[in-house]
């Protein structure tokens, strides 16, 4: 027995480690430079919006609220902390509809509701795993999984929706920044104080120490001064959902941190999406209940097994189960 229980554990451990390494980042591993080859042009007469070219061949001023076709939607996450998947699928979404003309609005409610694992919903997560996310298995449209504002069990749904090829991470210098917005909007992680509370227009007086990074938003252009940031607490904060920060900083992260957390998208395109994929909860507490049952005798799984998984609920801890 002791022997048929030591080699599950360690079947339990490997399969931990693999878990923890298939969710690393899927970055395409390349910062985003000035001379990045995005295949297609700056902002600008391209996109049906004159603007005169200044430093660096860059526009001197950018907002993608501006181009004609491209409608990009104001989120409101209300009480839930998932400014980051705001962020990212808005990010995703503006850069199809620069692409195709083709307006489309992600859900961020499948994401949190299935990105369990990697992310912690209204918690909190990152950019980047969002990201990660969508390239695994996409993400389906707004109108067929709706925000409700709080994270609920993986919905079952075979709908149309978008997935990406990879993403980058911006260089941590203005330039890069500036030349990444040119060409599609950037979910960026800033530094969020209670200067955000009472901001109604005009451009944030923002403290120098900005402190840490805790909150996301879309970088969605800049001008000679200041950073254009669309945010996602409605159409009625700020300046129709937005705001403007100083861009000059004496800080090496820029202002709020700006600088240090910058992330863009890359190649969307429209795909099948099936919801309930291996980052829904139902399918990991099931498939590992099926390896430990095989691994470990049936009478010591059913005594340990209800206390790591709820199974019922659709939920599983794995940082517990393999730590």
């Amino acid at each position: 027995m002791a022997n048929v229980l030591l080699s599950g554990l360690r079947g339990a451990k490997q399969l931990g480690q693999n878990f923890r390494s298939a969710c690393r980042s899927l970055s395409s591993g390349q910062l985003v430079e000035p001379g990045y080859v995005f295949g297609r042009k700056c902002f600008g007469p391209d996109y049906g919006v004159t603007t005169s070219v200044g430093q660096y061949g860059l526009p001197k001023s950018v907002d993608w609220r501006k181009v004609p076709w491209l409608k990009i939607p104001v989120k409101d996450q209300r009480g839930c902390g998932n400014c980051y998947i705001q962020a990212s699928l808005v990010g995703i979404g503006s850069l199809h509809s620069i692409i195709t003309g083709i307006n489309v609005e992600l859900s961020s409610q499948h994401v949190l509701d299935a990105n369990t694992i990697t992310n912690s919903g209204c918690m909190g997560g990152t950019i980047p795993k969002v990201f990660d996310f969508v390239m695994r298995g996409g993400v389906v449209l707004e109108s067929a999984y709706p925000y409700t504002g709080k994270r609920g069990f993986c919905q079952d749904i075979k709908a149309k929706g978008l997935t990406i090829e990879g993403w980058a991470q911006v260089a941590p210098a203005e330039e890069a920044l500036m030349y990444a917005v040119a060409h599609q909007p950037v979910a960026v992680g800033v530094a969020a104080g209670i200067e955000f509370e009472n901001y109604q227009y005009g451009v944030m007086n923002v403290p120098v120490d900005h402190g840490i990074l805790n909150h996301a938003m879309l970088l969605i252009g800049y001008n000679a001064t200041s950073w254009l940031l669309l945010n996602s607490w409605s159409e009625a904060w700020g300046i129709k959902g937005a705001c403007r920060i100083l861009r000059k900083s004496p800080n090496s992260d820029g202002s709020i941190g700006i600088l240090s957390r910058a992330y863009l998208p890359l190649n969307p395109s429209f795909t099948t999406v099936r919801t309930r994929t291996e980052s829904c909860p139902c399918y990991w507490s099931r498939t590992v209940r099926n390896l430990l049952e095989r691994m470990v005798p049936r009478q010591i799984t059913e005594h340990f097994l209800p206390k790591f998984m709820a199974v019922d609920k659709c939920w599983i801890t794995v940082s517990y189960l393999y730590a």
